[in-house]
């Protein structure tokens, strides 16, 4: 029985320690700071949009309003054809909150250990072709 009580604290731990890693409401100047290596090219672009339609249409929608079929209704995936990103803007930002998701509830779990971080540089640029067009920072 201590044998298992053990396993649930590190489990608790780990989960918590996870749970600090997702991004937060209001963009992240570390984040902000990165730039995106991956020229946005028409085949990025493209390649991009495969991954979102594998990876990220379940929940934000085929054409990324946020009404995917899997989308959950407390908190609803962002709509990311608009102007507004609660998480940052610049490329850096949408990188770090694909790739680490969005926290501190894990509204959107990260998808560093499904998608490598070259691809989710496409996923980037292809984001970056649904919306307003801003500056990539």
């Amino acid at each position: 029985m201590r044998g298992l009580s053990i396993v649930l604290v590190v489990g608790w731990a780990a989960l918590g320690a996870l749970t600090v890693s997702g991004q937060t409401r209001g963009g992240n100047p570390e984040a902000a700071a990165l730039k995106n290596p991956v020229p946005a090219t028409p085949r990025s672009i493209a390649d991009g949009q495969r991954l979102y339609q594998t990876h990220c249409r379940h929940c934000h929608g085929a054409s990324g309003l946020g009404d995917g079929p899997l989308a959950p209704k407390n908190p609803s995936p962002a709509n990311l054809t608009d102007a507004q990103w609660d998480h940052g803007s610049s490329d850096g930002e949408i990188f770090m909150t694909i790739r680490d998701g969005v926290g501190p509830k894990f509204e959107m779990k990260g998808f560093k250990d499904r998608i490598n971080e070259r691809d989710i540089w496409h996923v980037v640029n292809y984001l970056r072709s649904l919306g307003p067009k801003t500056k990539a920072r």
